[in-house]
């Protein structure tokens, strides 16, 4: 993946911590739900559900509000820019997705980490973690 791919991070207008991330894989936005804001401390860690993948949407601009078409609730656009594949290209699948974010707020590196738990669990929460300061590169 060497070219940048869409993401857009929408906040709750309703829960002032909410945060939906999605990322868009082919033709579809993968999306994760994050509660108390994207960290940007390497120390941090966030948990993330993982939702429904939602059908690709257009470039969005920042600071533009809306309501969630999945949840109903009035949300605004956050941040929005390109994301970049920073590890394995089967990183998604092997529950370890590293990548690059260069957006108006957002600009470094990130992963989001699958736990594994006991039980079954439909959608196991991942974390997401801030791993690197921002990068000073675009591609």
């Amino acid at each position: 993946m060497d070219n940048g791919r869409k993401f857009i991070v929408y906040r709750s207008l309703n829960q002032q911590e909410r945060f939906d991330l999605l990322l868009e894989f082919d033709d579809a936005m993968r999306r994760w739900t994050v509660i108390n804001g994207i960290p940007d401390d390497p120390k941090a860690r966030r948990i993330a559900v993982e939702q429904p993948a939602v059908p690709s949407v257009g470039r969005k601009r920042r600071g533009r509000t809306a309501v969630s078409a999945l949840s109903g609730e009035p949300v605004s656009v956050w941040d929005a820019g390109e994301w970049y594949l920073a590890g394995d290209a089967g990183g998604y699948e092997a529950g370890h997705l590293r990548f690059r974010l260069h957006g108006a707020l957002l600009l470094g590196r990130w992963a989001l980490v699958r736990m594994s738990g006991s039980g079954a669990v439909e959608r196991p929460p991942w974390l997401l973690i801030f791993t690197s300061v921002r990068d000073r590169h675009r591609n």
